[in-house]
């Protein structure tokens, strides 16, 4: 009995062995003299960490994914969190991904390029790895949101310690333009504006935003209003993005709560108010910027920046310049200095908003005190 106890004790010590033993995992076949036929999954993850070696490769091959759905706009939003982790966000207005397929699109060698793949100066795009590599070296990375003809909102989370990216990531390439007027890249760190600049100037009909969440946010809103203006006047082909319904949004708290539960855009209460107070201005395009900027000096992340356009809005309140507000300012403090002392009162810097179509004076007060 002892004998068939300990035979048995070693054949379920050696089935355990083999199934806790990494090369059961990794190796199909031994070939001997040192080599070995890997799994498909085995070779398939390698693969997927020699794609993806930098936060740079994680924005093109997300854009490169948006591009290859038809997307005519593709609105990146790109944060940095405690010096360590980088939050992207990429939302774009093509085709969408079917319900059916949402759990499926991490998985290695799915793709909707059924019959050819797409090369681009990037190289070959189509193999259905893009979303399966990125999810082997993210800390996380998940389909926020996906509609068919809708387009798609995908958010992933690295780690920098892990998967380095350019120190610079504010300057955008220098550029040059040649005898017919063509405008390539030049010079310049190899970083995310790089990578973007790049896609925009290779791919016909795709406009490219780069920004903080709530940077993106104030043009997506600025998008909409627009789309939903056409969209209201009859126009049978205006498309509607997974953010048309942005425009009809007129309280702050609730443009906050729609952006963090339908766009996965983390953006503060605050700034929700300040968009719809056109305090945080819209971002121009990539491409945009390419065909307005100076070709001789790089340009820079600020200079995305929109000025204010008189279209925005009917608000009143907004067409009185800061000059003008500081006179008003300036104006009651004179007026109620006067006043206060009869009082025993002194005020604080008046604070004024500019909101619709009020103008909202807080003056804090406080005892005067004797001198």
């Amino acid at each position: 009995m002892t004998t068939g106890n300990n035979s048995e004790k070693d054949g379920l010590l050696d089935f355990v062995r083999r199934f806790t033993d990494h090369d059961t995992f990794t190796v199909e076949e031994e070939l001997g003299h040192g080599y070995v036929r890997l799994k498909v999954t085995e070779a398939e993850r390698r693969q997927a960490l020699q794609d993806i070696r930098c936060v740079e490769d994680v924005v093109k091959e997300l854009v490169r994914n948006a591009r290859d759905a038809g997307a005519t706009g593709v609105y990146v939003t790109f944060q940095k969190e405690r010096g360590r982790w980088r939050n992207i966000t990429v939302l774009d207005n093509g085709r969408g991904i079917p319900q059916g397929l949402h759990r499926k699109i991490f998985e290695a060698r799915v793709t909707s390029k059924v019959r050819d793949v797409v090369e681009d100066r990037f190289g070959v795009h189509g193999r259905g790895m893009a979303l399966f590599s990125i999810k082997q070296v993210a800390d996380d990375i998940q389909l926020v949101r996906s509609e068919e003809s809708r387009g798609t909102i995908i958010h992933t989370r690295i780690d920098t310690t892990k998967l380095p990216e350019k120190k610079d990531q504010s300057t955008f390439p220098r550029l040059e333009s040649d005898d017919e007027g063509k405008i390539a890249i030049a010079g310049g760190p190899h970083n995310v504006p790089r990578v973007l600049t790049e896609l925009a100037l290779s791919s016909d009909g795709l406009n490219i935003f780069l920004g903080s969440n709530a940077e993106i946010l104030s043009t997506l809103y600025h998008d909409s209003v627009e789309l939903r203006k056409t969209w209201a006047a009859g126009e049978d082909d205006v498309s509607r993005p997974v953010w048309f319904e942005l425009g009809g949004i007129k309280e702050g708290r609730m443009l906050h709560g729609f952006c963090a539960n339908q766009l996965g855009l983390c953006v503060s209460e605050r700034n929700a108010f300040r968009i719809l107070e056109l305090e945080i201005n819209p971002l121009m395009s990539i491409n945009e910027l390419v065909r307005e900027g100076s070709i001789a000096l790089p340009a820079r992340r600020a200079d995305l920046h929109r000025q204010p356009r008189d279209n925005w809005s009917d608000h009143l309140a907004r067409r009185l310049n800061q000059d003008d507000i500081s006179r008003i300012s300036d104006s009651l403090q004179l007026v109620f200095e006067d006043i206060g002392g009869k009082y025993y009162l002194q005020a604080e810097a008046p604070v004024i908003k500019r909101r619709k179509n009020r103008i909202i004076i807080s003056l804090g007060l406080h005892e005067k005190e004797d001198g």
